[in-house]
């Protein structure tokens, strides 16, 4: 089994209200929705809420790659 870290993303997390629930997203990516007439709450894959904060779900064998380009030393880019 990978191991798994938990990354606090509660700050950076918008709501964006539509007409049956209100859309969770980061980095404008949808990460979950919460619908106005129930007390549940839907995450998406990678995503969990725990104790009304959010975490992203890293698996550690997974690379985060910080951009598209390494090692970039010509000034270009």
């Amino acid at each position: 089994m990978a191991d798994v870290s938990r990354i606090d993303i509660t700050n950076h997390v918008r709501g964006e209200m539509t007409d049956d629930c209100i859309v969770l997203t980061h980095n404008g990516e949808e990460i979950g929705h919460i619908p106005y007439d129930s007390t549940n709450f839907a995450m998406n894959a990678g995503f969990e809420m725990d104790q009304q904060r959010i975490f992203r779900m890293n698996n550690a064998d997974i690379v985060q790659v910080d951009s598209y380009v390494e090692h970039c030393d010509g000034g270009w880019c």
